[in-house]
C-alpha cells in the first residue's frame, strides 16, 4: 500500500482503559507533529461517553496505512480481530488505489 493512501478506521478501546489514561497515555507518547509525521491526520473521540457506549469507546482515525498502524500501537491494540480488520481496511484502500 502506498504510504500516501488515506483511509479511515475505527478502533474500539476499552472504556475503562480509555477513561483511566489509555488515550491520554497514547496522546502523551506522541504529540500532534509526531502524529502528522506518522500519517495520522484526524482523530475523532466521542465527548462525554458514558454507559450508553457499553464497554468500548470508538476512536475514529483518518490517516495513511502507516499512520493507522502507528496509532494502533499508541493505543496498544492487541486484539487479533481488530488487527485483522485493520488489515482488511488497508487492503481495500490498496485495491481502490490500484483501480485508479
Amino acid at each position: 500500500m502506498s504510504n500516501e493512501t488515506v483511509t479511515m478506521f475505527t478502533f474500539f478501546v476499552d472504556a475503562e482503559v480509555f477513561g483511566g489514561g489509555g488515550y491520554e497515555a497514547a496522546a502523551l507518547a506522541a504529540d500532534e507533529i509526531d502524529l502528522f509525521d506518522a500519517g495520522v491526520y484526524k482523530v475523532e473521540i466521542p465527548q462525554g461517553f458514558a454507559s450508553d457506549l457499553g464497554d468500548r469507546v470508538p476512536v475514529r482515525v483518518t490517516g495513511t496505512a502507516r499512520g493507522l498502524m502507528f496509532y494502533a500501537k499508541l493505543l496498544n491494540i492487541r486484539e487479533e480481530m481488530q488487527l485483522e480488520e485493520l488489515g482488511r481496511v488497508r487492503a481495500a484502500a490498496l485495491a481502490r488505489e490500484d483501480d485508479q
